[in-house]
Formats: structure tokens, sequence, C-alpha cells
């Protein structure tokens, strides 16, 4: 019961569409309607949509959340009901955070510039030749590199069948 009373005392201060947005529903009977008020927008929240307000406990209050801006207040109990007061912002230490954030943000997008360049040739390494020549030399490594591979397995394949004469005239 106490809980349903500090929800409606914390709501009494708030706009009409805010505490229809915070408050539980609680059955009430119907107001008589006027003729010359217009009847209140229902907006309601749905169950994808939190509430404009979220309350969390602290020592000797709850700190209220606004979903919509993002203002913190501290609400405490008064000897005539409940207070909330806007909680201070530092804004001179956000600025100061913001602007050390963008200085890293700088830093590391020249870091990922960098680090996507080519390296530099080293200084010792010769002048790059021309393109043919590269080729060439490189089809004559493959080639070289073939016949090595070639002459391996022959020797190898030569090796498998001497082993397996030894073994036909050792078992005979």
């Amino acid at each position: 019961m106490r809980r349903m009373t500090l929800t409606i005392v914390l709501l009494a201060g708030m706009a009409p569409a805010a505490v229809a947005q915070s408050a539980p529903a609680a059955p009430t009977a119907p107001a008589p309607a006027k003729a010359d008020t217009p009847a209140p927008a229902t907006d309601t929240p749905t169950a994808d949509r939190p509430g404009r307000f979220s309350f969390n406990r602290v020592d000797d209050g709850f700190l209220r959340l606004d979903n919509q801006t993002g203002q913190v207040a501290y609400c405490t109990s008064r000897t005539i009901g409940w207070a909330c007061q806007m909680v201070p912002e530092d804004r001179a230490a956000l600025e100061k955070e913001i602007a050390r954030l963008q200085d890293e943000v700088a830093a590391l997008k020249a870091q990922v510039a960098a680090l996507r360049e080519p390296p530099p040739p080293p200084a010792n390494a010769p002048p790059p030749a021309d393109n043919s020549e590269q080729t060439t030399h490189l089809r004559d490594d493959l080639e070289r590199a073939r016949a090595a591979f070639e002459n391996a397995w022959r020797r190898l394949v030569d090796m498998i069948v001497a082993l397996q004469r030894d073994m036909l005239r050792k078992g005979s």
C-alpha cells in the first residue's frame, strides 16, 4: 500500500500525459465530462515502449530518470510529502570528456589510416625492377622448384622400389 501511495504522490507534480505514461492503471470511476472541456488525449504506454520515468531506490529516497530527456532528479520524503530536485550536471566535466574522446577517436582514425598504407621499401633494398624482368625471374624460380620436386619424387619412388626388391629377396 505504501508503494502505491508513493507512486501517486511522486506523479502528482507531473503533466497529465506523463502521469498516464508512468502510473499503473487503477480502477477509477469515470469523471463527468464537461461540455466545454476537450476530451483528453489517450497517450498510454504500449507493451514495447517504457513509461516516461523510471525510479531507482537510493539511500534515503529515489532517483527518477526521465526516459525522454535523460534528466535525473533525486526524490526524498519531506514533512509534507515527497519532493524531487534536479541532480546538477557538471557540464564542464562533460565537455572535457567529450573533447578527450573526440581527440582519441581522431588519433585512432589516424592509426587506422597509417596501417592501411603500404609499408615503405627498406632503405637498402634495390630499386624496383621492370615488371617483365620480375616475371622472368619468377618463372625461372618456379621452373627450378618444379624440377627439384620432380627429382625428389623420382628418388623417393626409386628408394621404395629398391626397398620392395630387398624385402622380396629376403622373404624368399
